[in-house]
């Protein structure tokens, strides 16, 4: 089911945080499929099965632990910086074409990766190891990061180019994939529930939650 812009602000100015989290990023409703790939609402869950058995067949990684997030799963993005509340662009205008999120959460995949950046360490990298450590810190790695180190990034290409192509082919989804691995599931749910406090701060500084 898709939702407008104004439920989203509505339910993240009365939601407490959790509640937004289990109604918008937890459950199975997905814009992206519905409104891009003109899914019926009833062909959207298992549309989104089907993005998770071949994602997790490719990553070797448990079916529960793969989530559709960010604007391609409601249509706006939640990110609270000044890209909160834009639309997914899927092309056509004056922003760049935006992305399909993809949570990953496995400790497996980042201890793995975790590991790799210890050990690839060099000072060619350290610009952004500091960026690398923060997030890694917070229970998380972003693909980003993965694909600017060499070592990393030969790893994690083994993986992840077999699934976007799976994708691509089998699910017809015509939009760049990018992954994040999480340690936990108390890490994703920490990092939704922090930004769902932040984007209700910004909303409260705006008076209407724009820029």
């Amino acid at each position: 089911m898709a939702y407008t812009l104004e439920q989203i602000k509505q339910d993240v100015a009365q939601y407490d945080s959790r509640q937004f989290y289990l109604k918008y990023i937890v459950r199975s409703d997905n814009w992206y499929f519905e409104n891009v790939l003109n899914y019926s609402l009833a062909e959207v869950v298992k549309a989104t099965d089907d993005f998770r058995m071949t994602v997790s067949e490719s990553l070797g990684i448990s079916f529960n632990s793969i989530m559709i997030v960010g604007s391609s799963k409601i249509g706006y993005s939640l990110s609270p910086t000044e890209k909160m509340f834009l639309p997914f662009s899927v092309g056509g205008d004056k922003r760049a074409v935006s992305d399909i999120d993809v949570a990953i959460i496995s400790s497996d995949l980042f201890m793995k990766f975790w590991w790799l950046f210890r050990k690839s360490y060099s000072s060619k990298y350290a610009y952004f190891y500091r960026d690398i450590y923060n997030e890694i810190y917070r229970g998380y790695i972003n693909e980003k990061y993965i694909n600017r180190v060499d070592e990393c990034r030969r790893e994690w290409s083994e993986i992840a180019a077999v699934s976007k192509k799976k994708v691509a082919e089998q699910l017809f989804m015509k939009h760049e994939i990018t992954y994040r691995i999480y340690r936990s599931w108390e890490d994703f749910e920490e990092y939704n529930l922090k930004n769902i406090e932040k984007i209700r701060i910004k909303m409260t500084e705006d008076g209407n939650g724009t820029f």
